[in-house]
């Protein structure tokens, strides 16, 4: 189930991917499959769900037009720090099934491969702002962003070429880490995605209720 070292009983699944692709709708369906289970389960978004979180999704999608790259990279580290300092380092130590709507991958599709911040600064700041933690298993949902919000944030507004390199880079990154990453075409039905995501949670569901 993975190749890097896991410190901790519970598990950190992120879910990645273009805006609009389906992630909310699957994150939320997973959700609720797994508290019917009786799993113990947390849905987390990034940026957000701290108070320096949501100020600064607030900053970095809708305020201020920010033009470094590495001050996006930069406030997106911040609020990651924090969420993982406050929520997911916590949930995980209690065996809870933590779920990110979006994680370090994000960083470097979005901010690397899309905006041009050298990968290994990237990746160094990712380490400082989680101290290494590192998702057990990420869905990629690939595919092109559906529709666009009534009101888009200040990233749904890049071109097509940006959004052309950050799904260069989610390739790459599945690529690399092939037994991490679980690639799914956003394509299918919702019922379909769910189903598929379901068989693939299921060892680790059985290894958490003792099986």
């Amino acid at each position: 189930m993975g190749s890097h070292v896991r410190g901790h009983p519970g598990v950190l699944v992120s879910f990645e991917g273009l805006e609009r692709v389906g992630k909310s709708t699957q994150i939320n369906l997973l959700a609720e499959w797994l508290r019917e289970l009786l799993v113990p389960t947390m849905v987390l978004r990034e940026p957000g769900d701290t108070d320096l979180g949501e100020a600064l999704r607030r900053t970095l999608l809708h305020d201020v037009g920010i033009k470094s790259p590495r001050a996006e990279l930069l406030l997106f580290a911040a609020a990651r720090a924090e969420l993982v300092l406050t929520h997911v380092r916590p949930a995980l130590d209690a065996g809870v099934v933590v779920i990110l709507d979006r994680f370090i991958d994000s960083s470097v599709a979005y901010q690397g491969y899309g905006r041009g911040v050298a990968l290994e600064v990237v990746e160094s700041i990712n380490r400082i702002a989680t101290e290494g933690l590192r998702p057990d298993l990420t869905f990629w949902l690939d595919g092109q962003s559906f529709s666009r919000a009534s009101i888009p944030d200040q990233i749904e507004l890049r071109d097509a070429a940006y959004f052309s390199k950050v799904r260069a880079g989610y390739r790459d990154l599945s690529a690399q880490d092939p037994s991490r990453w679980r690639v799914i075409d956003a394509h299918q039905s919702p019922d379909v995605i769910h189903h598929v995501i379901q068989d693939i949670m299921q060892p680790w569901i059985t290894r958490l209720q003792g099986g």
